[in-house]
């Protein structure tokens, strides 16, 4: 962790930086300046009667893992999505559940180049939460995945809106329940793909 404090003296100003215990002492000219950075983490306020979801700040960045001579792997993780169901008995019991739907943009690299999101799978999984009420979707394959008969169908990427977690309203009575789910992401290009920093969005939505 590290903590910036600015200490002013006359014309003088200076950045005291402290990192894991020991510190060091930036100085700066007469007439200079140093920028000072200020967080806050705010967490949302959950009412009684709410139904909202939340998804865990940062990235999902993907690391070469498992390539072959014709086809290049990289995985990671989606960042943590939580749904927080705080809805009383009377408007449960004439809920028809909440789900959370999944899709991705294309990869766009510099120079125009691009990945199709057909390239891009997942496969979900509950973090934390009641397995008798959440439902976990499929995993999605990628156009890259060798498909035969029944799942043929199944092995196209992230292009349209899939699963990632249902919730079943009739399983809990007393609201108040709370569940996180994420995803494990593979991304399989052609080997002939052109090198360079690619960059994709996953949109993430809440529907009761």
């Amino acid at each position: 962790m590290r903590i910036h404090l600015a200490v002013g003296v006359g014309a003088l100003t200076a950045t005291l930086l402290v990192c894991g215990g020991s510190a060091i002492a930036v100085a700066v000219e007469p007439g200079g300046s140093s920028d000072v950075g200020v967080d806050v983490d705010i967490t949302r306020v959950t009412t009684p009667g709410a139904l909202v979801m939340t998804v865990a700040p940062g990235r999902a960045t993907l690391a070469e893992d498992g390539s072959t001579d014709t086809v290049r792997r990289f995985t990671g993780s989606l960042p943590q999505v939580t749904v927080t169901d705080t809805r009383d008995s009377a408007q449960l019991a004439t809920s028809s559940g909440w789900y959370v739907l999944g899709s991705a943009s294309a990869f766009t690299g510099a120079g125009g180049a691009s990945i199709g999101a057909d390239h891009l799978g997942w496969s979900p999984k509950l973090v934390t939460g009641d397995a008798d009420a959440v439902s976990i979707g499929g995993d999605v394959g990628t156009s890259l995945d060798e498909s035969t008969g029944a799942n043929a169908n199944t092995n196209r990427g992230l292009v349209d809106k899939e699963l990632l977690a249902l919730g079943d309203p009739q399983s809990l009575p007393d609201g108040g329940v709370t569940s996180t789910a994420t995803a494990d992401l593979t991304l399989k290009v052609e080997s002939t793909v052109p090198a360079g920093a690619y960059s994709s969005v996953i949109t993430l939505s809440l529907f009761e």
